[in-house]
């Protein structure tokens, strides 16, 4: 099966929404192969104190993606992703099923909302933050997918330090 990228565009999005759920899909890819079959330990491992062990950044990777999708897109925020980017990467480990179910729950939601995404919504601000500070929707769905790029390439590197 070839990479993402390589598909045809998806139907009836715009193409950067469409290279965007190539983007998450190629996420999905990355942890699917790099961390959802780990053992326990692995996932929870830390490479050295202080860094982030592959069940903190799959946990982040979901709850990060799903604030950012919430302002952009009509999407409500289970309470599990309320609870912030310290407990994702520095909170206590609990059953990798869970990290793993809920990030199925995030990426469901995300890529079911940016199909509804229309050429002319991507350029209308947006507010985001506990502050409030307006930027083109664009910009935010952009960097969601940066974002998770950015933590699934962490993922790799620590399972590949796991060995």
């Amino acid at each position: 099966m070839p990479a993402p990228f390589l598909e045809p565009l998806e139907p009836g999005v715009p193409p950067a929404v469409s290279a965007w759920i190539k983007g998450l899909k190629e996420v999905e890819a990355h942890l699917e192969g790099w961390a959802f079959g780990l053992p326990e330990e692995a996932f929870w491992w830390r490479p050295k104190e202080g860094l982030n062990p592959i069940g903190g950044l799959a946990r982040h990777i979901a709850g990060s993606s799903l604030r950012l999708a919430s302002y952009a897109l009509p999407l409500a925020l289970p309470d599990w992703a309320r609870r912030g980017r310290e407990w994702e990467l520095l909170g206590e480990p609990e059953p990798k099923e869970e990290v793993v179910a809920r990030f199925w729950e995030a990426w469901e939601a995300i890529l079911g909302a940016l199909k509804g995404v229309k050429e002319e919504d991507l350029p209308v601000p947006v507010r985001v933050g506990s502050q409030g500070v307006e930027t083109p929707r664009v910009h935010v769905l952009h960097h969601l997918v940066e974002h998770a790029q950015h933590h699934a390439g962490q993922v790799i590197y620590a399972r590949k330090l796991w060995g």
